[in-house]
């Protein structure tokens, strides 16, 4: 029976997909979201979200109406129902940020973006923004904490779902012969000079790459 972890710990649904699986799971969060405050000083035609951590963070702000106001853009499907659930206009969304690109370039051009983030973002739409002069502001809303833990047991396989949770294990273990599941592109990149071992899920969501998973081991 091959032992698997799952760097966060999972929801229910989550757990619902892997019950009937002849597999051990041990769940553990890596990393974990704390929600800063910020101010607005000026808001720019359309809000930009990068994920849902940086939703989460603002559903408190003080300026949340205000914001509201303006229609979105964002990376991932579940950001996308997060924003609909709290009543923003999702104008476009996407699986990467490299795909926002595209989009933005044929639908917005000319238009100025707020963009929502956390302490820990690639630099993909800054540097987009920069080079092609668009005018943007970015908000840090929310800090990206590393929780290191140390295994006592032989794992066969790992579910990764951030680069953040990757550093996050292997500040105290090892990658050898255990088996990546990666949410994504930017989270197997950051694997690659550790091992080739790596399986990237169909979609970039948890439950895609917890099926990648429940398929290998089939």
């Amino acid at each position: 029976m091959p032992t698997v972890l799952s760097t966060r710990k999972l929801t229910d649904n989550n757990r619902q997909l892997i019950e009937s699986s002849s597999m051990h799971w041990i769940e553990e969060d890596f990393i974990t979201t704390i929600p800063q405050a910020f101010s607005v000083d000026t808001l720019r035609e359309i809000v930009l979200f990068t994920s849902q951590n940086a939703v989460k963070s603002i559903l408190n702000a003080p300026h949340l109406q205000e914001l509201k106001m303006k229609p979105a853009i964002c990376v991932g499907l579940k950001t996308k129902n997060l924003l609909e659930q709290n009543g923003w206009e999702v104008l476009a969304w996407t699986h990467y940020a490299k795909e926002l690109i595209v989009r933005i370039e044929r639908d917005f051009t000319g238009k100025s973006f707020s963009f929502f983030c956390g302490n820990i973002r690639r630099d993909v739409l800054p540097l987009f923004f920069k080079q092609y002069n668009i005018l943007f502001d970015e908000y840090e809303v929310y800090q990206t904490v590393k929780q290191p833990h140390q295994l006592k047991q032989k794992i066969d396989g790992i579910c990764f779902y951030s680069p953040s949770a990757i550093e996050s294990f292997l500040q105290n273990n090892q990658i050898t012969n255990e088996i990546c599941f990666c949410i994504g592109e930017t989270t197997a990149d950051a694997l690659k000079e550790i091992t080739e071992q790596i399986v990237l899920a169909h979609q970039p969501t948890i439950e895609a790459t917890l099926l990648a998973c429940l398929a290998y081991y089939k």
